[in-house]
């Protein structure tokens, strides 16, 4: 039989192990959706944290979550760092949303010319000598094979902390910052490939929280905080109120647990939701949805343009958060992923800042404020040809692709003209000083940076953990 170690590594911005036990814990979904079908499909298959313990590889084939850019140069040194401490014929597979946005040339120049891209199932099944059919689809996989393989310990440490539930993937709108699974221009050739939300089999997916409940049960757990891994929780109204009905069932089987859920939101799919399909949040609020983050993401309709969010307006967004708290008694969380290069000005800052002010004082919104990368593996800046330099040079200085953290600063990197740095550094901040503010802002690494300059940032974004 065909085995794997599937392993997370630790947050980029822990303590390594020698000096403090746990990293940052947060149940790894997607690695275990990974998992999950190369079990189904008869792999061995094995899956290790890094911020629970160190790592004892026994198989031959390691395959790696990569979360978002910032893991890239982590991932990097754990691969040499497993060749030089096992052997260094091992097979490596690379896999999550970063895999999907860099080329084939990246990818070999980053994690070497063999390694595997784990998204793609015709390369995933040949490691393994599978037919591509014999995966099955994420939606339609359950994952109760790897949740069953975590000790009690370990599983006690997931289900004490906020998780992400794998309820839908997907999104159609093409917001242009973003890197997930969406609708997609591709810059060169102006061919955009669309994109929708795509729900888990509901059946699955009641068996699977089913299970998670009883395993909280038996540790002794009264209570699951659930982060949805929708990309817009009230994109699909239909389905979203079949979900509801799931957990409202769920919590009618187990009188005595409290499922606690949150998720992110464009206001346009809330308000048309509350329009044409109501009892879809109202059931949402009843099953144990508390908490909506609204993507509100700058403050003029040149940049809601621009970075492809006309969908936005001022009044629209005013709206939603309102009746998020009014009408359906749902804390309202303001995204503002603002500081849109080339976009952004003096005054659109000054309107975002102002603007979370408002929200705050009117209707107790809490600020989340993020910086906006131009280009990341995965959206269309990251393709355009202005941005090619840039590029080159991360991809030859992978520590840089820190920089591109949503909460890190702006950067000479990401915003080369100083003004508009300074200008997105201030507001940033000055959001991130507002009380009840979530987000913790980290500082960029960028090429020009000396091993001590590297080192000083790191030290001070220890610990500093976006959720």
């Amino acid at each position: 039989m065909s085995s794997v170690d599937l392993i997370q590594p630790r947050h980029n911005y822990a303590n390594p192990p020698e000096v403090e036990k746990y990293g940052h814990i947060y149940l790894p979904t997607s690695l275990h959706t990974a998992g999950a079908r190369l079990a189904h499909a008869g792999v061995d298959v094995r899956v290790q944290d890094e911020n629970l313990r160190p790592l004892e590889i026994n198989s031959s084939n390691v395959g790696v979550n990569l979360l978002g850019a910032p893991y890239i140069p982590e991932v990097i040194k754990l691969q040499k760092r497993i060749q030089a401490t096992t052997r260094d014929d091992l097979q490596f597979i690379l896999g999550g949303q970063v895999m999907n946005g860099i080329s084939r040339a990246q990818q070999a120049q980053l994690f070497g010319p063999k390694s595997v891209n784990g998204n793609h199932d015709t390369e995933l099944a040949q490691v393994f000598g599978l037919s591509p059919n014999a995966l099955p689809k994420p939606e339609s996989t359950s994952l109760i094979p790897v949740y069953e393989q975590i000790s009690d310990e370990d599983m006690q440490e997931y289900l004490s902390r906020e998780f992400s539930l794998y309820v839908s993937q997907g999104c159609k709108f093409a917001c242009d910052f973003c890197a997930a699974v969406r609708t997609f221009r591709e810059p060169a050739t102006g061919q955009i490939t669309r994109a929708k939300e795509v729900y888990r089999d509901l059946e699955i997916l009641e068996k699977d929280l089913g299970y998670l409940i009883q395993r909280a049960i038996g540790l002794g757990l009264n209570k699951l905080d659930i982060y949805m891994s929708n990309l817009d929780v009230f994109q699909s109204p239909d389905q979203l109120l079949d979900f509801a009905r799931v957990c409202k069932g769920l919590k009618q089987q187990y009188p005595n647990f409290q499922l606690n859920l949150r998720g992110l939101a464009t206001v346009d799919s809330f308000l048309r939701a509350k329009d044409t399909k109501r009892e879809s949040i109202e059931e949402l609020a009843e099953a144990g949805f508390h908490t909506v983050g609204f993507g509100v993401d700058g403050m003029t309709p040149q940049v809601w343009k621009a970075v492809k969010k006309g969908h936005n307006t001022e009044e629209k967004c005013i709206e939603a958060i309102r009746s998020a708290r009014e009408d359906f008694g749902l804390s309202p969380e303001l995204l503002m992923v603002f500081g849109h290069y080339g976009v952004d000005t003096a005054e659109s800052l000054q309107a975002a800042y102002a603007f979370t002010q408002d929200m705050v004082e009117l209707y107790r919104a809490v600020p989340r404020p993020h910086v906006s990368k131009s280009f990341i593996p995965g959206n269309e800046g990251w393709l355009r040809p202005e941005n090619a330099d840039a590029v080159k040079l991360l991809i030859e200085n992978p520590e840089a692709f820190q920089s591109l953290d949503f909460t890190a600063l702006p950067s000479t990197l990401t915003h080369p003209d100083s003004e508009i740095r300074e200008l997105a550094a201030k507001y940033y901040l000055k959001i991130c000083s507002i009380p009840g503010n979530t987000t913790q802002h980290v500082k960029p690494i960028t090429p020009d940076m000396s091993q001590q300059e590297i080192g000083e940032v790191k030290r001070y974004n220890v610990g500093r953990y976006d959720r």
